[in-house]
């Protein structure tokens, strides 16, 4: 009896042995190391035939990852590709969205892989036959925030950059005049992590048309995607703004707290005409979604967001939250066909125009008013003085003065006038004509 439970105990111990050699699982957290290395099973040594291993790399929601490998040696590949031995990388995205990077084997070591997303998968498989040293690499989980954008074309003025705050406008070096020939300028516009990034195209003159992008191209991808590994485009423009009719088509909404836009160039712009622009110029704002009552900052009324996208039907909407100081700063920063941060500015302006118009109007009434009693009291005064002066001249008082000796007194108090010439000499009165002098003979 003994013997039959020690051979049953034997062949369960060698069936977990076999199954932990044919399968391995290892994770990585971020909380437990930001860096550190991994490795296939057995290294330096050959790894086992027929196993199936499998590696997580768990970062936090904020956080990069780059794999490095620094030995890659596996079974060589088919014509068809990797058919034995390989390496299978794929990320996976906040919502738990797998995307296969690329698969591996031979003795080609890979380019140092930098991921945007939070997670990465590893799946190493070996087949039965020609087992390799295998491969040995290392892992560094980095904040999104320290990612700076790919590089742009060097002693070009407004060219590429980070942008970051709560909004802004982004214009092509030379806007509105030109855009220099052979440029690549790479811009990335980074918001707070729990923000989106909306995006609207406001102008737009690039060489070339809608179906001839190579002279010259404005494009958009997922901050959060590789330019050089399965970058996600989200929308690329090419000649003239007019080519796109829809309010959608000039829009973009991230979809996390990253965008980066991207200007190509072959050719030397056109020759701008009258009262056209040469390049493009758009417009940013960071946005959260929140429901009617709950948005602390300015709450467009117009524009939703459906939460539950993925579904054929929308179930639940929010509103979009933009910062107050946006608020009538001359730039459509709701979303599509939703003005209303701009649609009252004026009337403050209106209200002011309005109240000085008032004013002036109140102090022209009160300036007439003042004038006509000025007038008024003016002619008042004029009359009264003429009454007293038509009483003078009929008064006693007057007529007294004049005397057989001076006829001509005028009692007129108006300014005598003066004849030209001489002024004759005084009369004598008249009885000095019968006196005669005490020398007369």
């Amino acid at each position: 009896m003994l013997s039959y439970i020690a051979r049953f105990q034997l062949l369960i111990l060698l069936t977990l042995q076999r199954k932990a050699i044919g399968i391995c699982h290892m994770e990585f957290d971020s909380l437990a190391s930001k860096s550190g290395n991994f490795s296939s099973p057995k290294y330096p040594d050959t790894y086992p035939s027929s196993i199936h291993c499998y590696y997580l790399f768990k970062g936090q929601e904020s956080e990069t990852l780059k794999i490095t490998f620094l030995h890659f040696d596996l079974e060589p590949p088919f014509s068809k590709g990797c058919l034995n031995d390989f390496v299978d990388i794929s990320t996976i995205s906040v919502t738990n969205v797998r995307q296969l990077v690329g698969r591996y084997c031979g003795t080609e070591v890979p380019v140092p892989l930098l991921t945007m997303k939070p997670r990465m998968e590893i799946i190493f498989k070996t087949n039965h036959a020609n087992e390799r040293t295998g491969f040995f690499g290392m892992f560094q989980f980095t904040d999104e925030s320290f990612i700076q954008p790919p590089p742009s074309s060097r002693n070009i003025s407004g060219c590429g950059g980070v942008l970051t705050g709560v909004g802004g406008v982004l214009v092509s070096p030379g806007y509105p005049d030109s855009f220099p020939k052979n440029v690549e300028c790479n811009w990335l516009i980074r918001v707070d992590y729990d923000k989106h990034i909306y995006i609207r195209v406001l102008e737009l003159q690039l060489k070339g048309s809608i179906a001839n992008c190579g002279e010259a191209e404005l494009a958009v991808y997922d901050g959060y995607s590789n330019l050089k590994v399965n970058p996600v485009l989200l929308k690329r423009y090419c000649g003239d703004l007019k080519y796109y009719k829809n309010t959608e088509e000039k829009t973009e909404l991230s979809r996390r707290n990253r965008i980066l836009v991207r200007l190509h160039t072959t050719v030397q712009s056109p020759i701008r005409q009258p009262g056209q622009i040469i390049g493009f110029k758009l417009v940013w704002t960071a946005v959260t979604f929140q429901p009617m009552d709950a948005c602390k900052e300015y709450t467009c009324p117009k524009s939703q967001y459906c939460m539950n996208s993925e579904t054929r039907s929308c179930t639940e909407t929010r509103q979009y939250c933009i910062d107050r100081s946006l608020v009538c700063d001359g730039l459509p920063n709701c979303s599509d066909e939703d003005f209303s941060d701009e649609d009252k500015c004026n009337l403050p302006l209106l209200a002011g125009c309005g109240a000085g118009a008032g004013v002036v109007l109140l102090c022209v009434v009160i300036a007439v008013i003042l004038c006509r009693r000025q007038s008024r009291k003016s002619d008042q005064l004029q009359h009264d003085l003429a009454m007293q002066l038509r009483q003078l001249e009929h008064s006693p008082t007057c007529a007294s003065r004049q005397t057989p000796f001076y006829p001509e007194l005028n009692c007129s108090l108006h300014r005598p006038q003066h004849l030209p010439g001489p002024v004759p000499p005084a009369r004598p009165p008249p009885f000095a004509k019968n006196r005669r002098s005490p020398t007369d003979v």
